[in-house]
């Protein structure tokens, strides 16, 4: 079965908030009839530094074949970020229902 990445803001959210949508967006790409690859579960072992936890996703990103863009996409650096390197790669790219 395929893996798909879960993209959105995390930086500026509560803790409990990106972990509802993020774990949200899990069983939206299951029903896509994907595996999916949630960032906020990775095990961060590291400095906890913006560029620290962006370089950790992006190699977890790297794993899979698809991205899903959560609709506060647009106002994280990050996931613009991990938005243009999956367009670039030929992933295939899913927009949550509720985007804007």
């Amino acid at each position: 079965m395929k893996k798909i990445y879960i993209s959105g803001k995390i930086t500026g959210l509560e803790l409990c908030d990106a972990e509802w949508l993020f774990n949200e967006a899990e069983s939206k790409c299951i029903k896509l009839g994907y595996i999916p690859v949630n960032p906020i579960k990775l095990n961060h072992a590291h400095d906890k530094t913006w560029l620290s936890y962006m370089k950790e996703d992006i190699i977890a990103m790297m794993e899979c074949d698809a991205i899903f863009m959560l609709s506060n996409y647009k106002t994280s650096k990050g996931a613009m970020i991990e938005l243009e390197l999956a367009k670039e790669l030929g992933f295939s790219i899913y927009f949550d229902v509720d985007a804007n």
